[in-house]
């Protein structure tokens, strides 16, 4: 096994151990198209990784947009009272 593949395998498994809001994080999700990548044609370049990035980064910036309209049209239903957030630090806490 390569130097390559033995790290890509590390991340891989870092990417898995992952859980909680840090599972969901963007830079797990491009990682893992990294590595399905990698794995099809067995070659990673600076302009596939380019490619790849930008990609992640307009279905970001198209999920922001998206969180931001909600935010403007239904504020009442994303504010969250201080029990509330208490609940879910706790139920994060215990995860």
């Amino acid at each position: 096994m390569s130097q390559v593949d033995t790290t890509l395998r590390q991340i891989e498994l870092l990417a898995l151990t992952l859980q909680g809001p840090e599972a969901e994080h963007w830079r797990i999700a491009f990682v893992q198209d990294l590595l399905a990548r990698y794995r099809s044609s067995g070659d990673i370049t600076f302009e596939s990784v380019q490619l790849l990035l930008k990609q992640h980064e307009q279905a970001f910036l198209a999920d922001l947009e998206t969180a931001r309209r909600m935010y403007r049209n239904y504020p009442h239903l994303l504010q969250e009272s201080p029990g509330q957030l208490e609940v879910a630090r706790t139920k994060v806490a215990h995860a």
